[in-house]
């Protein structure tokens, strides 16, 4: 028989996507079906909702680094760009000023 942590791993498949209210049902059939105690589903339910607030903090961290690393590439093509294009003025301007 498998031991309540193997449960609790085989129940994390998928945990992210689970919400409290999912985990707390699904602990529930589990008691119903005899496959841990009233005791052991308040703790493994409780383990299961930290897990995935957890994973849901590690994937909010990272998602966070991704959007931030391509936010400054992306400001800095937009200020080389301006860059390129303050040159651009300044030449035209330095032309005008040659024709004036």
């Amino acid at each position: 028989m498998r031991t309540t942590l193997d449960k609790a791993i085989m129940l994390g498949i998928g945990l992210a996507a689970a919400g409290k209210e999912q985990i707390e049902l699904t602990v529930g059939e589990l008691v119903k079906k005899g496959e841990v105690s009233r005791q052991e589903a308040r703790s493994l339910a409780d383990k299961l909702i930290h897990r995935k607030e957890a994973e849901e903090q590690r994937m909010e961290a990272r998602i966070t680094g991704q959007v931030q690393a391509l936010w400054s590439e992306h400001n800095q093509a937009v200020l080389e760009e301006l860059g390129q294009l303050k040159l651009r003025v300044l030449a035209l301007e330095h032309q005008k000023d040659l024709h004036i």
